[in-house]
């Protein structure tokens, strides 16, 4: 075989493997694109990941009172202070799903 031969068939295998790559790239049938968050659920969300990092501090601190780490005093303090950031937060959720209905406003396409 000739070194000509050669070349052409390792531009048409880089030709082929570079098509394959960037097809889904360019297919025209690309999907669907994602759906925009609408304000009512970038809320929803920053909410539901609030409760969740109070909920999360209430296991730790019951936790660090179990060994010892936190005095009654400041573990009494604490739970309060937490127990009430959840509670609004609970409220504000409450709130926004009684405002809205509970269901989620439909997607929108950019």
């Amino acid at each position: 075989m000739s070194d000509a031969a050669i070349a052409v068939g390792v531009a048409l295998l880089v030709a082929i493997a570079v098509a394959a790559v960037a097809w889904p790239f360019v297919s025209p049938a690309r999907g669907v694109p994602e759906p925009v968050l609408s304000e009512r659920d970038r809320r929803r969300i920053e909410l539901l990941e609030r409760r969740d990092a109070a909920y999360s501090g209430l296991r730790d601190l019951e936790h660090d009172h179990r060994t010892g780490k936190v005095s009654d005093d400041d573990y009494e303090a604490e739970r309060r202070r937490l127990r009430g950031e959840a509670a609004g937060v609970l409220r504000d959720l409450d709130a926004l799903d009684s405002t809205t209905g509970d269901r989620p406003d439909p997607p929108r396409e950019v």
